[in-house]
This record gives structure tokens, C-alpha cells and sequence, in this order.
């Protein structure tokens, strides 16, 4: 998978889907005793993944996107900044799951007997990982929503 460089928005849109959905699937998994170290690499690689492909995602698709409803509807404007301070939350919020999912995956590894320990951690790592996964989902629709209301709104009789 080539994402660090993936300026084609099909491309991008692709590998960000196919990231989502490996998360995803990682996350919802469950985990069968003895396994909880494996389960946690499993997640890790697919938020590596995830880190890898949203940046490009965001700059070569819904960047445009952004642009695009900016220029044909001014009134949008507001709408647009809003979807860039959610760009740039989402790529916080991601590096800070990251980071838990890389905190859990050390602790993953030591805990070798009692893995019910992790209980309560291993639940907030599935829980923060779907909550980014769907507000990721959540953006990408709201720039289609936005860009279509940007190029199909009726404003009326217009002179």
C-alpha cells in the first residue's frame, strides 16, 4: 500500500476506507484468552495504517472539496472553516489514540497471565477507536453534504 504519497483522490479515498474498515474490524474483534497481546498489535497496525492514509485523504480530497464550496457558495464559508477545525481535531485525536494504542500494546505484552487486568483499558481503546473512526466517517459526509448544497442550492430567483 503506497499512502504516504497518494495524491489521487480515488487513491486516497480507497486507502482511507480500506484503513477504516481494517480498524474497525481490528477494534470489534474479540478477544479469545491468551490472545489479548495479539489483538493489540492487530489494532495497531490498522491505526499505523489509519495515520498513514487520513492526512492524505484530507489534503487531497476533502481539501479540494473544501475549496470547491468556497468558491461556489460564499454563504458556505463558515460551514468550510468548520470542517477544517474538525480536520485539524481529527488529526489530534488520532496521534492521541495512537499513542494509547501503542501505551496498551507495551502493556499488552507484560500482562501474560491475567489479562482481565486489562479489562478496563483494552474497553477504552476499543471505545476511543470507534468513536474516531465514526467521526471520521461523520466528516466525510458532511463535506458531501456541504459541497452538495454548494452546487445544488436553490437561492431563489437570483438578478
Amino acid at each position: 500500500m503506497s499512502t504516504t504519497h497518494a495524491t489521487d483522490p480515488a487513491q486516497a479515498a480507497s486507502e482511507l476506507n480500506e484503513s477504516l474498515s481494517r480498524l474497525e474490524t481490528a477494534l470489534l474483534a474479540p478477544v479469545v484468552s491468551g490472545e489479548l497481546e495479539s489483538w493489540a498489535r492487530t489494532v495497531q497496525e490498522a491505526t499505523k495504517s489509519l495515520t498513514e492514509s487520513l492526512p492524505s485523504y484530507l489534503n487531497s480530497v476533502l481539501h479540494p472539496q473544501y475549496a470547491e464550496i468556497a468558491k461556489s457558495d460564499s454563504e458556505l464559508l463558515t460551514r468550510v472553516q468548520q470542517l477544517i477545525a474538525e480536520d485539524q481535531n481529527l488529526i489530534l485525536e488520532q496521534d492521541k489514540f495512537e499513542k494509547r494504542v501503542s501505551d496498551f500494546v507495551k502493556r499488552a505484552s507484560q500482562i501474560k497471565k491475567d489479562e482481565a487486568q486489562t479489562t478496563n483499558e483494552r474497553t477504552k481503546v476499543e471505545q476511543e477507536g470507534i468513536a474516531l473512526v465514526l467521526r471520521i466517517k461523520r466528516q466525510r459526509a458532511a463535506a458531501d453534504t456541504w459541497l452538495t448544497e454548494a452546487n445544488y442550492r436553490d437561492r431563489g430567483p437570483v438578478d
